[in-house]
């Protein structure tokens, strides 16, 4: 068995089975589809049991909700397969999407790949391609130090391709020993960076063979979401900053995407009506320790 794709579940009736189909579609065929149903109270888990019928599936049920990061871990931990990918419940792929990935390692002797991504934005009626013609198709090899320094500006690659957990193909022992922070929101940041320096090899393929579903369902005007997600968003840059620091990789190359964050970060904080948090006043503390404009 060469790959295990893993598929965190939770809830996902309306567009399971629509990712499901496109993997079990895939032009490659040496791959095991591991789902991790984690305690779905919807029809999710009958979904998954009626795919299991196909022996290139397995499910793994949780008997409580333990979120993303530990369902992926769980899938890591199960999967029999040399290489892991993972896809997004809510996500679909094209047929040729781990042909190309398995290539392009094995070709290039990588530890990691990562590829672009479209993204469908249904309530929007939008479908945005992130890849030029003129260089689909490229491949960029990359050390370590290099990856982790993402974003480049003299990379053609965008949309923060490289944080994700899907969209990659890479070693099993990667993600062994660099395993998902649990209760984390944007645990991805962290985990990628963890993976590109426990790397040897990777290389970025500007390919758009999976398209990211856009997500609406999170609403600003709930408080205490808002402080959750805004804390540990802080939290994963810490991590991310720590792990360059102990790397000796420069953590300049993301504070733009840091500032994004934080203006992100105020101005939901603002239309929640946080503003006397203790979360906003972080927010804004560190806006100003980094000489950036506020949104006020």
């Amino acid at each position: 068995m060469k790959v295990s794709v893993v598929v965190p579940v939770y809830n996902a009736a309306t567009y399971l089975e629509q990712c499901l189909d496109s993997i079990l579609a895939q032009t490659f065929t040496d791959f095991e589809l591991l789902l991790v149903d984690d305690c779905s109270t919807d029809d999710s888990g009958q979904i998954c049991d009626y795919y299991a019928s196909n022996s290139q599936v397995r499910v793994v049920h949780l008997t409580e909700r333990l979120g993303v990061s530990t369902a992926r871990n769980i899938g890591v931990k199960n999967a029999r397969g040399a290489l892991i990918a993972f896809i997004d419940s809510d996500d679909f792929v094209a047929e040729d999407y781990l042909l190309a990935l398995v290539t392009t390692l094995e070709d290039y002797q990588a530890d990691l790949v990562f590829s672009e991504f479209n993204m469908l934005d249904q309530q929007a009626g939008m479908f945005y391609f992130n890849v030029k013609p003129e260089v689909k198709g490229q491949v960029h090899e990359l050390t370590a130090e290099q990856a982790a320094a993402m974003p480049d500006e003299k990379l053609p690659f965008r949309h923060g391709c490289y944080v994700h957990p899907w969209g990659k193909l890479g070693k099993k022992e990667l993600y062994l020993q660099n395993p998902f922070i649990p209760n984390l929101y944007f645990e991805d940041g962290p985990n990628s960076l963890r993976t590109f320096l426990g790397a040897d090899k990777v290389v970025g393929l500007l390919v758009d063979n999976y398209t990211y579903r856009v997500n609406h369902s999170n609403n600003i005007t709930q408080g205490p979401k808002i402080l959750k997600g805004d804390m540990d968003i802080l939290t994963a840059f810490r991590y991310r900053a720590l792990d360059m620091l102990a790397a000796q990789v420069d953590p300049k190359s993301f504070l733009g995407e840091l500032h994004h964050n934080l203006t992100q970060d105020a101005y939901a904080l603002e239309q929640a009506k946080q503003t006397n948090s203790e979360e906003y006043r972080e927010v804004q503390w560190l806006l100003k320790l980094g000489n950036y404009p506020s949104l006020k």
